[in-house]
C-alpha cells in the first residue's frame, strides 16, 4: 500500500479531491461491505435487497469486445446488478447500457441452459448529466409492448436504471446522488455504510494511502496507455507514409509511361509528316492540323 508520506504532493491533492462518482474512489468504495447494497436499495426502491458479492473493475469478454464493469453485484435472489458511474458525456450511453446488459446476460448464462434460466440483469447507470434529457433524477427503462395506444412492460429480466446528479427532486434518491459529488467526508443517517466508507477514505491515513495508491496506479496506467497509443499512432503514420510513397512511385511510373507513349505518338506523326504538307499528314492520320503542328513542336523541343 505504501506510507502516505511516500506519495507526491500532486498525488495527494488529486486523491483529496476525489468524489464517489469518480472511477478511482468508486472502485475503492465499492469494495466496502454495504456500499453498493445501500446504493441499490435506494435507487431500485428495494429496501430489503441483499448483495452477496461485489466485484469491482470486473472484465467481461463478450461479443468480440471487452468491457470493464465498475461494480458488479450479485443479489441474494441471483440477479446481476452492474453499478456504473460516468462523468463525461462522450459516450452513447443508451447503447452502452444495452450492450452491458447483453454482455452480462451472455456471460452468466450457463452453456445449454433453458431460456427460463437466463439470469436477470440490472444496469444502474449513474451520471453527472441527464442522459435521457427528461429532467428526471431516476428513470427506469424496460422492454415494453404496445397495447392499443399505450405501452405495457414486458418482464424479460432486463432493467436499466438511469440516475443523475444534476436533477435534484428532493427525494432520498437525489440526496444519495448529491452525496456522490462531495469532496469532503460526511455523515448521513440515511446512508450509514456510504458515510462510514467515505469517512475512512477521507479522514484516516490508511484510507488516504489507499486513495493515493489507486491514483498513482491510474496515472501509471494512463501513461502506459498514452505511450502505447503514441507507438500505435507512429506505426500507423509510418504505414501511411509507406503507402503514400508507394502510391507516388506508381503515379510517377504511370506518368513516365504516359509521357513515353505520347512521345512515341508524336514521333509517328512527325514521320508521317516527313515530305508531306500539314494538311496531307492530318488527313492521312484523321487528326487536326493543330495536332500535327503540336507533335512537330514537341519533338523539336525534345531533340534540342
Amino acid at each position: 500500500m505504501g506510507n502516505l508520506k511516500e506519495y507526491s504532493k500532486e498525488i495527494k491533492e488529486t486523491a483529496a479531491n476525489l468524489r464517489i462518482i469518480d472511477d478511482a474512489l468508486f472502485r475503492l468504495m465499492g469494495e466496502k461491505p454495504g456500499v453498493c447494497e445501500e446504493i441499490l436499495r435506494t435507487l431500485l426502491d428495494m429496501p430489503h435487497l441483499h448483495v452477496v458479492k461485489v466485484s469491482v473493475q470486473s472484465v467481461v469478454q463478450s461479443f468480440q469486445r471487452e468491457i470493464t464493469l465498475d461494480a458488479l453485484c450479485m443479489t441474494q435472489d441471483g440477479r446481476y446488478c452492474n453499478v456504473e458511474v460516468q462523468k463525461g458525456n462522450s459516450n452513447d450511453d443508451i447503447r452502452r447500457t444495452r450492450f452491458h446488459a447483453a454482455a452480462l446476460t451472455a456471460k452468466y448464462t450457463p452453456k445449454g441452459a433453458d431460456f427460463k434460466n437466463v439470469p436477470d440483469v440490472t444496469i444502474v447507470y449513474i451520471s453527472e448529466y441527464d442522459v435521457l434529457k427528461n429532467n428526471q433524477t431516476v428513470t427506469h427503462v424496460t422492454r415494453c409492448m404496445k397495447n392499443d395506444e399505450s405501452y405495457v412492460p414486458v418482464k424479460d429480466g432486463e432493467d436499466i436504471i438511469f440516475a443523475n446528479t444534476c436533477v435534484n427532486d428532493g427525494s432520498d434518491k437525489s440526496e444519495l446522488l448529491q452525496l456522490m459529488l462531495n469532496k469532503e467526508a460526511f455523515y448521513n443517517d440515511k446512508f450509514p455504510q456510504i458515510s462510514n466508507a467515505i469517512s475512512y477514505f477521507k479522514e484516516t491515513e490508511g484510507g488516504q494511502s489507499e486513495m493515493c495508491k489507486i491514483v498513482e496506479d491510474y496515472a501509471k496506467e494512463y501513461a502506459k496507455n498514452s505511450i502505447q497509443e503514441a507507438i500505435e499512432a507512429k506505426k500507423l503514420a509510418d504505414e501511411a507514409k509507406k503507402l503514400a510513397e508507394e502510391e507516388k512511385r506508381k503515379a510517377d511510373e504511370a506518368e513516365s509511361r504516359a509521357g513515353k507513349a505520347i512521345e512515341r505518338n508524336y514521333r509517328l506523326i512527325v514521320n508521317i509528316l516527313s515530305g508531306r504538307t500539314y494538311e496531307e499528314a492530318a488527313d492521312m492520320l484523321g487528326i487536326s492540323i493543330e495536332d500535327v503542328k503540336e507533335a512537330e513542336a514537341a519533338i523539336k523541343a525534345i531533340d534540342k
